[in-house]
């Protein structure tokens, strides 16, 4: 099993979003920050998978 470190931008927004949390901050603010956390996510599973080299075979066997 593969595993990825945690990029520093992912951790970086979850430590705002304890933060405001801790804060009693509004809950715009807070939602904010919660879609900070995902696409700080998306953009390190995006960036993962294009470093993939292409002669890898796929972990995904689809049988019909």
């Amino acid at each position: 099993m593969v595993i990825y470190p945690i990029p520093v931008e992912v951790t970086q927004a979850r430590i705002q979003l304890v933060v405001d949390q801790n804060a009693k901050a509004p809950p715009t603010t807070i939602n904010q920050d919660l879609q900070a956390v995902y696409h700080a996510k998306a953009a390190a599973v995006e960036a993962a998978l294009a470093d993939v080299p292409p002669d890898e075979p796929s972990l995904l066997d689809v049988k019909v």
